[in-house]
């Protein structure tokens, strides 16, 4: 069993903050910095992107899908120990917003979230968000 931190805690609200910005300014070596070279981003029975090569698309398709105006928000996060070392178990609620569109809800996930310490850093494994 590992122990997470306060500073552990506040590094992930951080990867998170990261996350948001990154895909929503179409910052792709920003975002790819935030998964292991091997993580997965998935969207429960619509998309599944394995390692950097196709993670790497997901800012452009949010840019070229949403003109530049979603905004994403992933809030209610809750970190949990994991029986291996240097890894975390994440719960999360995620909202995209479309500005072009007065700010009006697009999408509500549940995200269920693994992540591990990279050179002292934390990094997302996998990733799948999952409409409620």
């Amino acid at each position: 069993m590992t122990t997470i931190t306060s500073e552990d805690r506040i590094a992930i609200a951080e990867l998170f903050a990261r996350y948001c910005h990154c895909v929503d300014h179409a910052d792709t070596v920003g975002w790819l910095e935030l998964f292991t070279p091997d993580g997965t981003f998935e969207v429960a029975g619509v998309m599944r992107l394995e390692g950097h090569e196709q993670v790497a698309a997901m800012p452009a398709v949010v840019a070229q899908q949403g003109g530049g105006k979603w905004r994403h928000q992933i809030t209610n996060i809750v970190v949990d120990t994991a029986d291996a070392a240097g890894t975390a178990l994440v719960s999360a609620y995620g909202l995209v917003t479309d500005w072009g569109d007065m700010g009006k809800p697009m999408t509500f996930s549940d995200y269920a979230i693994t992540l591990n310490r990279v050179e002292g850093a934390w990094r997302i494994r996998s990733l799948v968000a999952t409409a409620p």
